[in-house]
């Protein structure tokens, strides 16, 4: 079992490591990093100075004092700095404060005393104004968190200068149109927390939300008034929260928040107080074209009382609110504008909420229309981008414009407009999540705070609306999800969920909602927060992000049939309640999600789990009866064809060679190094047993063996195969070169390459063990980029080398090989592609879409869609239209180090990755492919990997995609769908009220 006391932050994990390469020397002074993460002593430094400033009563400040126009600083007494040009008066920073500047916090900023610049950060992608954020929200739903005392230290900051301090920046920060364009969501929550001068003061929704957290830890018994807050706030709480103020026995600090709670609810539900601000609004913005206008018709609507009209009204100028601040380049105005558009998303969110929860029916097609007007507001409050929302408009048009549907399509639909909430998720964590991480390393709370920001949003009516929805679809089709409801349906009332690859297990389920374990229990199934390339075998995975499809981590679950689904996190709480017991999962084809527990199984459930065992039973010898191994010499790319693949070279180097023979120019340059180089390498004894490593390895299977036969447990089959491998990488990095072969590779490298290195080689991985009919191996081993010289190109054959024998790679080979002893490694040497943009195309819709539709997953920079990261996906169909799965979302880029290697950089994030001439360069080459590869198996799927420079395609890999293939397996899945699919063309009135 994994213990829940060594995890480590999950978001960190695929792309810290090279992070930690940004800070590099020689890095250009005008280059954009993120902070590189804390290592365990500075965040225990971090963790118990934050905790010290929450019991001081200073905080994190030291002293009062003047600050002149001079430079100098003078004692608080007095006129200060009237002789020395004037100057303010606030808190000086303690020393403790001062050292963790160097660490990357700020608790306690004042703004008066941080220069535009400092805030801004923007060598750390900003990481400051995130900051900023983030401290708010500890300081709200943590009694103030570093200022818990601090608050009633007089003088340590002065409103009325924090105000005119924080009004300047915010002026000169919108005064840029393109930055507000660019991180538009990022850009609505900073003027939410900095003071400054305006209209519409508290954001109160929040505020209602964080204070009911905080009532709820001082005051246990009203968790459930919390919750009603937090899920269904209605005009009602006040009353509620007004009958539980008057309980005797309540704690002095809670009557107090209690106090503060009743005023932020009345003022919340006070039709009177809105309208008089937007009046104030309105007066102020009379300059902005149609601004006045559209709040002059907000009102009317607000004063008529008609939600649907109110929505509509606030839906329209919010976006237009949006459409006018990342064009004008008016810093003042903008800030107005964004105040105004709390005020509009606060009381969007009320109505809104408060229409959803009324029992009135409303026809399928009214609900589906309904729904436009959330995502106009989701649009308007950054959670969406432009693209996505008119993806979802056309979404909305092809449920609502037939007047009856098929059941299979409604449900699809359906499905599709559900990816709103995954969308908006992933927009806040692409923004958040590098300092989140750090944040979460050094004050857990912070952990809570996405769910706070997407329900405190229009997200939550929206996921109403959607469940709702998506449960009428559910039953429509006899296809509702399960999740913990002794066979009842308790998921379907729970927009969001989705199937991703189909399989079934049974197993304890373990939570990690925002760290992974060091290790995985292969027997359990594990709720994450996103896929994680570092994953190792486990019984099945629920992600709170579905991530890329296209990553190697999902093609290799896919292949062997692990159960994975995408849920949203309002399903966490029925997870929680079942967290370490044993539960059923299983993925259905269709993508319906069954959890439960095992105590509810029926004999379908358990005749599933059979086939399941039979199927993890069966492995396949690995074929090396077409192995050469008296190759000694490395061969040139172009003298490589796709029958080579298992002989001399893997599959990698083997297909590549085919492709740059049918794409000439389109693929860089390479060289291959022969299983029959690496057998050459390691053929010799070793001192202190006089036997091969190869030998070695191969006693040491026998001995697994022979283990398994005593009836050892795997976990210690597994601790003993460990050791032996460790072993073997050791000495084949440990080996010197033979003379003659370094010398053939160094040879060879010049001819191919040239003497000039500097534009970089790759070393990638090769095996005999990968691109099988029966597994894939996509990931597993290692990749190597951009070595820039002789010796480190030779150092990094042996490194890629040791790869496959990495405890990951042999897990995962376990899984489905009855023999590894006969893994050999060949190595590709291929020339650096400075990659613009690259990805994944996979020559069918999968379960997103058709057989004849292309999937494509495209990251910026290189290597991208590979890791997991948040991809842009999209369906090319046969006709050249393309249907959008997700935007670009990953927080960072990896591009190629003019002195060798490769470091990750904050993305770009731009609202299209491919142009259609890229996407046709796409669709030519698998046209082309399919008609010159001599490969002409019926039904085969390719999946290449590719990159844009300029406009220029280069591939980097094709091969047969490798899925699923236990037909009994799939078969048995399918019965989950049985009924749905009886009903898959029942037609569904659109007319009809739910």
């Amino acid at each position: 079992m994994t213990s829940k006391g060594h995890r480590r932050s999950f978001a960190r994990l695929a792309w810290w490591p090279l992070a930690c390469l940004a800070l590099s020397a020689g890095r250009p002074a005008a280059a954009q990093d993120y902070l590189p993460p804390l290592q365990e002593a500075q965040i225990a430094e971090v963790r118990a100075t934050l905790e010290a400033m929450k019991r001081d009563a200073r905080g994190p400040y030291l002293r009062i004092r003047w600050f002149c126009a001079d430079g100098t600083v003078q004692p608080p007494q007095g006129a200060g700095c009237r002789e020395r040009g004037g100057g303010v008066q606030h808190a000086e920073m303690s020393d403790a404060a001062r050292r963790l500047g160097p660490l990357g916090f700020h608790p306690g900023t004042i703004l008066q005393a941080t220069s535009f610049e400092a805030l801004l950060d923007a060598p750390h992608a900003y990481d400051r104004l995130k900051q900023l954020v983030l401290d708010q929200f500890l300081f709200e739903i943590d009694d103030g968190w570093v200022l818990r005392q601090a608050r009633y230290y007089r003088g340590a900051r002065q409103a009325e200068d924090e105000e005119a301090a924080g009004t300047a920046f915010l002026k000169r920060l919108l005064s840029d149109p393109r930055w507000v364009r660019d991180h538009y969501w990022l850009a609505t929550r900073v003027v939410a927390v900095v003071p400054h001068v305006g209209v519409a003061g508290d954001m109160s929704v929040q505020r209602v939300r964080n204070l009911a957290t905080e009532i709820a830890e001082l005051e246990p018994d009203f968790l459930p008034l919390r919750i009603k807050i937090h899920s269904f706030p209605s005009s009602d709480d006040l009353a509620a929260v007004t009958r539980f103020a008057r309980r005797t026995g309540l704690r002095p600090q809670a009557q107090q928040k209690l106090g503060q709670l009743r005023g932020l609810l009345a003022a919340q539900y006070d039709r009177t107080a809105h309208l008089d601000r937007l009046r104030e609004f309105e007066r102020r913005l009379a300059g902005a074209p149609g601004i006045a206008e559209d709040l002059a018709a907000l009102r009317a609507s607000i004063a008529a009382g008609d939600a649907t009209t109110m929505l509509r009204d606030l839906g329209q100028l919010s976006s237009q609110i949006r459409r006018r601040v990342v064009s004008t380049g008016n810093g003042a105005e903008s800030l107005l504008l964004l105040d105004l558009n709390h005020t509009l998303q606060e009381q969007a969110l009320v109505i809104a909420t408060a229409r959803e929860t009324e029992a009135e029916p409303r026809t399928r097609r009214r609900r589906v229309r309904d729904l436009s007007v959330y995502f106009e507001l989701a649009e308007g409050a950054g959670l969406l981008s432009p693209r996505e929302r008119e993806a979802l408009e056309a979404g909305i048009n092809r449920l609502s414009e037939p007047t009856s549907l098929e059941a299979l399509a409604y449900r699809q639909g359906l499905s599709y407009l559900t990816r709103s909430l995954e969308w908006a998720t992933g927009t806040v964590r692409s923004y958040m999540a590098p300092a989140l991480d750090r944040y979460v390393a050094v004050e857990p709370k912070a952990a809570g705070f996405p769910d706070a920001i997407l329900r405190g949003s229009i997200l939550l009516p929206l996921s109403t609306a959607l469940g709702r929805l998506a449960a009428d679809a559910d039953e429509a089709l006899g296809a509702s999800h399960t999740l913990l409801a002794d066979g009842g349906e308790t998921g379907s009332a729970i927009a969001g969920i989705r199937g991703l690859n189909a399989g079934v297990a049974r197993g304890r389920l373990e939570l990690a909602e925002h760290e992974v374990p060091h290790e995985f229990d292969r027997t359990a199934i594990y709720v994450l927060p996103e896929t994680t390339p570092e994953l190792r075998p486990v019984a099945g995975v629920l992600t709170l992000d579905a991530g890329n499809l296209l990553s190697h981590i999902q093609l290799l679950a896919r292949n062997l049939g692990i159960p994975n689904a995408s849920i949203p996190s309002q399903a966490l709480p029925l997870l929680r309640e079942a967290e370490d017991r044993e539960v059923f999962y299983a993925v259905s084809p269709l993508g319906r999600v069954v959890v439960k527990d095992t105590t509810a199984m029926t004999e379908q459930d358990r005749s599933l789990l059979a086939v399941r065992q039979e199927v993890r039973g069966q492995k396949y010898r690995l074929d090396t009866s077409r192995l050469d191994l008296t190759a000694l010499r490395p061969i040139p790319l172009d003298e490589l064809r796709s029958e080579d693949s298992g002989v001399l070279v893997g599959p990698k180097a083997a297909n590549l060679g085919a492709l740059a023979s049918v794409f000439p120019g389109r693929v860089a340059p390479g060289l291959a190094l022969t299983f029959g180089m690496f057998r050459r390498h390691v053929d010799r004894p070793l001192e202190d047993t006089g036997l091969t490593p190869l030998q070695e390895l191969a006693r040491a299977y026998e001995t697994a063996a022979s283990m398994r036969a005593q009836g050892r447990s795997e976990e210690d089959i597994d601790r003993f195969m460990f050791e032996r491998l460790a072993r073997l990488r050791t000495s084949i990095v440990e080996l010197e070169w033979l003379p003659d072969m370094r010398a053939r590779i160094v040879s060879e490298v010049t001819r191919i390459f040239g003497s000039d290195l500097s534009a970089g080689i790759f070393v990638r991985s090769d095996t005999n063990v990968e691109d099988l009919p029966q597994f894939s191996g996509a990931g597993l081993n290692l990749t190597l980029p951009n070595r820039r010289s002789l010796d480190d190109i030779l150092a990094g054959i042996k490194q890629v080398w040791t790869s496959p024998f990495s405890e990951r790679a042999y897990l995962w080979r376990k899984q489905i090989l009855d023999d590894q002893g006969e893994v050999y490694p060949s190595v590709l040497l291929l020339r650096s592609v400075p990659s613009e943009k690259s990805g994944v195309m996979i020559t069918s819709g999968l379960q997103n879409g058709t057989p004849d539709d292309l999937m494509i997953a495209t990251g910026e920079g290189v290597g991208g869609a590979v890791d997991g990261e948040g991809a842009e996906t999209i369906l090319v169909h046969p006709n050249g239209g393309t249907t959008l799965l997700t935007q670009t979302r990953s927080p960072v880029r990896r591009i190629l180090e003019p002195g060798g290697g490769a470091r990750m950089v904050p993305a770009r994030r731009p609202e299209y990755l491919l142009t259609r001439d890229e996407i046709e360069q796409l669709r030519g080459v698998v046209e082309t492919w399919k008609r010159r590869t001599t490969d002409k198996t019926p039904g085969r799927v390719w999946d290449f990997e590719f990159g844009f420079v300029d406009g220029k395609i280069w591939l980097f890999q094709v091969r047969p995609f490798v899925r699923f293939r236990s037909s009994e397996m799939m078969d048995r899945l399918a019965a989950l769908d049985r009924e749905a699919m009886a009903n898959a063309t029942r037609r569904i009135s659109m007319e009809e009220a739910i």
